[in-house]
């Protein structure tokens, strides 16, 4: 039996570990980034991103309703308050 040195798991830590000392040499790893084919996020990145997001979503919510209140913009502030105020925005 072939012992190989390159077991599957050990590949994709290596890849990992790669594009990490990649990303600390440089500085500003945008072009690194846009670069790419393709971005693997982990998942408590994504958890992350998709908090920001969210945030973001309701703080701009907040905003428009109090835009929609000082226009007394009936039509808007009921889309703002309904269950699918995300697709208001």
């Amino acid at each position: 039996m072939m012992n190989n040195d390159k077991n599957s798991n050990s590949y994709k830590q290596e890849m990992n570990l790669n594009m990490y000392m990649d990303a600390v040499h440089d500085t500003d790893n945008t072009e690194l980034i846009l670069l790419r084919e393709k971005t693997r996020y982990t998942d408590g990145a994504n958890r992350i991103i998709q908090k920001v997001q969210n945030e973001f979503l309701k703080k701009r919510r907040e905003v428009e309703i109090d835009q929609a209140l000082a226009n007394k913009d009936k039509k808007r502030f009921m889309e703002l308050t309904s269950e699918n105020w995300k697709d208001a925005l």
